[in-house]
Parts: structure tokens; sequence; C-alpha cells
């Protein structure tokens, strides 16, 4: 029987709606046959419900109770914010546990029922991995506006160049940890529909993907095709 990927979705006051919707939808599209998604969204807050600033979530998961099932989840999608939400969030009490979750979760081995275990940013998510200390020394991308502060932040956490190299592409693969976890980045925004998209097709293979994007009325961009790369 195929396996069932888990996703937890982090969700904080003030992150971008479509950074988490995005993925959402698509991990969340039912295949051909009408059968259940492979994918089982899991939502988590530190407070319930949480304010975005444009609409209210209730999430369907505790911080406590993801943080003590972490290894239950083969998939961790973290949003992004506007960097004046992070310029508060990542120093905060709730930001430090945050961090603390996502570098706990990059050490997670693949659970063995799936093989796979993604740690997934959207949008300026991955500040909150740069925070975490695990893009150093690898190639990333994050949404246009924030390719400074990435790198910033990333030096900042490793006391010196964090060797990081910042790329303007649409989504980037950057690699795996010691211990197995996929890390991949989303430029900004909607750029998290076009990775969730991509992942779909390398889990789960090109007819899925195309079902997905079918069904979503979406055209995926490719990789390469950062905000601002202009078309030859």
């Amino acid at each position: 029987m195929a396996p069932t990927f888990n996703v937890a979705v982090f969700l904080y006051p003030g992150a971008d709606v479509m950074d988490f919707t995005g993925p959402v939808e698509v991990y969340s599209t039912r295949p051909a046959d009408g059968s259940a998604s492979r994918f089982k969204i899991h939502t988590f807050a530190h407070n319930n419900p949480v304010n975005t600033g444009s609409l209210v979530y209730v999430p369907s998961n505790t911080f406590e109770d993801v943080e003590q099932r972490l290894s239950d989840f083969d998939f961790l999608v973290v949003p992004g914010a506007h960097p004046d939400v992070l310029d508060e969030y990542i120093p905060s009490e709730e930001g430090k546990r945050t961090i603390g979750l996502i570098a706990k979760f990059a050490t997670l081995p693949p659970r063995k029922e799936t093989g796979h275990r993604v740690l997934q940013s959207v949008c300026s998510g991955a500040l909150l991995l740069a925070a975490a200390g695990i893009l150093a020394g690898r190639t990333v991308t994050t949404h246009h506006i924030c390719y400074d502060a990435l790198k910033r932040i990333a030096d900042q956490v490793s006391g010196g160049d964090a060797k990081v190299e910042v790329v303007r592409k649409r989504w980037v693969d950057a690699g795996f940890t010691g211990e197995g976890v996929r890390i991949v980045n989303a430029g900004g925004v909607s750029s998290g529909i076009d990775t969730s998209l991509w992942l779909v097709e390398m889990l789960l293979g090109k007819e899925a993907f195309e079902w997905t994007q079918e069904i979503m009325e979406f055209e995926r961009r490719g990789e390469a095709d950062g905000w601002g790369v202009k078309k030859a």
C-alpha cells in the first residue's frame, strides 16, 4: 500500500497567507481515481487562533503536540512574512522555540514508511531556516527582497561567512542534511505552489503532478524562473 506523507504546516501571526495555503492546496488535491490524497495536512501554531493580519486560522494541532511527535512528520512547511515581522519574531521566545524545532527536524532521519523527509521553506520562511543554522554552505533562495537579509542572518549564526549562495530562482533544492532530510526553498509567495508541484512530481511521479496541475488550473513555472529573470 502506498504510504501517506504527514505534512506539518507552521502558522504564526503575520505569516503570508499564500505561503502556506499554496502548498496546502497542492498537497490536499485528490488523485485522479478519487482516492484520498497521499498527503495528510496538520497545521500547528503557538497560538489558537492565529491572526495573519488578513485572515484568522484555527490550527489543528498545538505547537507542543507537533514538537513532541516531530519524528512522525515527513514534511515541515515554514511560511514567510514581511521582513519587519520576522525581525521581531526571530528573537522572541516563540521564535526561538520555532527555530529550535526547525533545527531538530533537520536532524531526524526519514521514516521507514515513506523514505523521505522534507524541510520546505516558502518565501522569507528561509530566514527562519537560516536562523536555525542549517543553510550554511548551501545554495538557497527566498523572496527577492530578502536576499541580503538571508545572507546576513546565516552569517550571524555561523559567526562569520556561512558560505551561503543566494540565487534568483523560483525554487532551490538545497540538498540533504547528514541525516537525509531534503531542504527545499521556494522563492516569493506563489513560488510555494510551483515548489510543491515539483515535490509531488518527484515523490509521486509525472502523472500525479500533471493531474494536480490540471485540477488546480495552474501552470507551473520552472525552477530557474526566479522573479525578475528575463526570458531570452
